[in-house]
């Protein structure tokens, strides 16, 4: 079996070599242009982020065997694989710990507004105090917080501990147009109202892009942060802009942008705002969760190879 690797460099950790006898080609990078040429003799491809559709397919007559090296799967054309009897593979649940933990640490940074009182520090506020503190924002307590969770995988779950640890108390949402609510969950509309906190962890699909919009963001609670670890389009960024700009929302947390890397003209790159805290898709990314990700995907495809002999 040959075996190609598109984009090594998309991990800090190598991935390991599989059991079985085979031919490893591995690329650093790989232009969506290069693609087709880089897979023509593959058998089993594995992929980031690179996008696989159906002349990428065609171009792949050997194929077998699509490994995602993470958890979504919307850049694979499922449907042009399934026609093609080639097998689309992911890696689930291999560091819950480290979003929910990126997720938290920024609920704490936007509730606490940190890097709204490191800037009173620098630009001489505290400096010019009469007393040894400052008042100026106010603040939360977790305690007296609800989480509103829409997605209840493994991340959710962890997130959800997490926040019960601090006292908070957790809230988890149906689908917005669910037509009834299962046993453990409130309804969205309803969960949006009580929410102090809206964390993402839903899939990206035709129901769920753009939902958070102008619309959704009215029906929140007044004065409540959004968290988004799962993808950037589930998130309309101008409506969000205006809602953080105005005041109905007190901030947001986005790790993920519909585009990525994103070009440095877009909205939320060039618009930057002390409660709206953006990283560069990193909460997956601590050095334990990557190496469980290699070791998961790697035993995949030693799974598919051993079926094949």
């Amino acid at each position: 079996m040959k075996i190609v690797w598109l984009e090594s460099e998309s991990l800090s950790v190598p991935l390991p070599r599989p059991e079985f006898p085979n031919t490893w080609v591995e690329y650093g990078f790989t232009n969506q242009s290069e693609v087709k040429a880089r897979i023509a003799d593959a058998q089993v491809l594995i992929i980031n982020k690179v996008k696989i559709g159906a002349e990428e397919l065609d171009a792949a007559p050997y194929l077998k065997l699509i490994q995602i090296v993470a958890t979504g799967t919307d850049n694979v054309d499922k449907q042009a694989c399934a026609e093609r009897g080639v097998i689309v593979s992911n890696v689930v649940n291999y560091g819950p710990e480290a979003v929910a933990e990126h997720a938290f640490a920024c609920l704490l940074q936007l509730v606490r507004r940190v890097p709204e009182w490191q800037a009173l520090v620098h630009d001489g506020t505290w400096s010019k105090s009469r007393f040894f503190c400052l008042h100026d924002l106010p603040m939360s307590t977790l305690s007296q917080m609800t989480l509103g969770i829409l997605g209840n995988g493994a991340i959710g779950q962890k997130l959800a501990d997490f926040a019960r640890a601090f006292g908070m108390h957790v809230l988890h949402l149906e689908r917005m147009d669910a037509t009834s609510v299962r046993e453990g969950y409130i309804s969205f509309e309803e969960g949006l109202k009580r929410s102090d906190v809206l964390s993402l962890h839903c899939p990206l699909n035709d129901q769920t892009r753009g939902l958070i919009n102008s619309k959704v963001i009215q029906m929140m609670k007044p004065g409540a942060v959004l968290l988004n670890t799962a993808r950037g389009a589930l998130v309309n960024f101008e409506d969000l802009k205006q809602a953080i700009e105005s005041g109905h929302l007190l901030g947001a947390a986005l790790d993920v942008l519909e585009q990525e890397p994103p070009p440095q003209d877009h909205l939320m790159v060039r618009w930057q705002h002390p409660r709206c805290i953006i990283t560069p898709h990193i909460a997956w990314a601590t050095e334990a969760s990557q190496t469980n990700l290699a070791r998961l995907a790697v035993k995949q495809i030693d799974r598919f190879l051993a079926e094949q002999l």
